[in-house]
């Protein structure tokens, strides 16, 4: 067997091993009723960084509206990162329509010389009044019980960080709202995979619980001047090389849904935002495990070329490729166990087999230009 083709398998089969590793931790959380409550009620401020989000904000504020935690034990702070679309004037008539501004809503707007996420949720954290922080992104929707979930989860789980599973809304029903679904899916179980090994490698801004002190202690390990993107990683990152605490709830009742993108160029763009951030983290197992990836999905795009180059390789090959397919569907499977939605798993062979030319659209896109960060 040639050498190429040793290599080859051994990094396919790698990159199951790790993903049945992964699959291995997650599973369903059952812990927590829809009318639990933590023994211990603590409090917290809700951080909600946005820009031109107009046509989102009406979800977000009725959700946060409708909290079962008690009203007197948390706070929410919007953050107008210098929008354009009204979204300000917007957020603005929702906290007085739903006379939310008795109930701790606030909403407030970066100064001229401060611009971008980052900016906007240090901004958010500044003015918090409580400990604990709980951020998401202005386009998500979330459970009545999203608060209590995290709170009691803290309580059970004591933590310094706690990241939460992000879903897409369901879109038009196309392969590519599928695509989004799963490739979200299949990111979130990698993350709840990797945080139940002791060694995170991916987390969502758009659904983070910590600690105001860990934000602050964090950081000199988020080069905002230099990335004006990752807030999420960075945070994670700086936790974990300070020997903090780091959790994942896989709650359905914690988890937040997103608004698809639904436009198959606005999708590479955010997947290039997120990959090309990898080279900065600065966390062996994280870029090894970036690598890793790239590697094993490179070789299964091109499997027909090499299959034509070294024939006598093909069983061993179209070996690896199967592993790595059932490995990638049993991490789904675990992940759509946890969202109580098995269902998003038909469209999982269409969806696999676009995912090859998808990556490397974007990989490409990453190494040919810088992207633009979403602000």
């Amino acid at each position: 067997m040639a050498l190429s083709v040793i290599i080859f398998i051994l990094i396919l089969y790698g990159y199951a091993l790790v993903m049945f590793l992964f699959t291995f931790e997650i599973e369903k959380d059952d812990s927590t009723s829809e009318e639990d409550l933590p023994e211990h009620l603590q409090r917290v401020s809700v951080i909600v960084p946005f820009r031109n989000e107009k046509d989102h904000l009406e979800g977000i504020v009725t959700d946060l509206a409708s909290q079962s935690y008690p009203n007197e034990l948390w706070e929410v702070i919007f953050i107008d990162d210098h929008s354009d679309d009204a979204s300000f004037s917007n957020v603005e008539s929702l906290i007085e329509i739903n006379h939310l501004a008795g109930r701790d809503f606030y909403l407030h707007s970066l100064t001229t010389d401060k611009s971008g996420k980052k900016a906007a949720l240090s901004h958010g954290i500044g003015h918090a009044k409580y400990d604990w922080i709980i951020q998401v992104d202005a386009d998500c929707r979330l459970g009545p019980g999203f608060i209590a979930s995290h709170m009691s989860f803290l309580e059970n789980h004591p933590s310094d960080l706690v990241a939460g599973l992000v879903t897409t809304r369901r879109g038009r029903g196309n392969l590519l709202s599928s695509f989004e679904r799963l490739d979200m899916l299949s990111l979130m179980g990698s993350a709840a995979g990797s945080f139940g090994l002791g060694r995170p490698m991916l987390c969502s801004g758009a659904n983070l619980a910590y600690s105001r002190e860990l934000y602050y202690e964090t950081r000199t390990f988020d080069p905002e001047n230099v990335i004006s993107s990752g807030d999420d990683m960075f945070l994670m990152i700086g936790a974990r090389k300070l020997g903090k605490t780091l959790n994942f709830t896989l709650s359905r009742r914690s988890m937040v849904e997103t608004s698809p993108v639904n436009d198959f160029g606005k999708l590479i763009t955010q997947r290039m935002r997120w990959g090309s951030k990898t080279t900065s983290y600065r966390m062996t197992d994280i870029q090894s495990f970036a690598l890793l990836v790239t590697l094993a999905n490179i070789i299964i795009l091109f499997l027909p070329l090499w299959i034509v180059l070294m024939p006598g390789s093909w069983p061993w090959l179209a070996g690896g490729w199967i592993l790595k397919t059932f490995a990638d569907f049993m991490i789904l499977w675990r992940t759509t166990g946890a969202t109580e939605n098995r269902a998003d798993l038909r469209q999982f062979l269409p969806v696999s087999l676009a995912y090859y030319p998808v990556f490397m659209i974007t990989l490409a896109g990453i190494l040919v230009r810088k992207p633009v960060w979403k602000r």
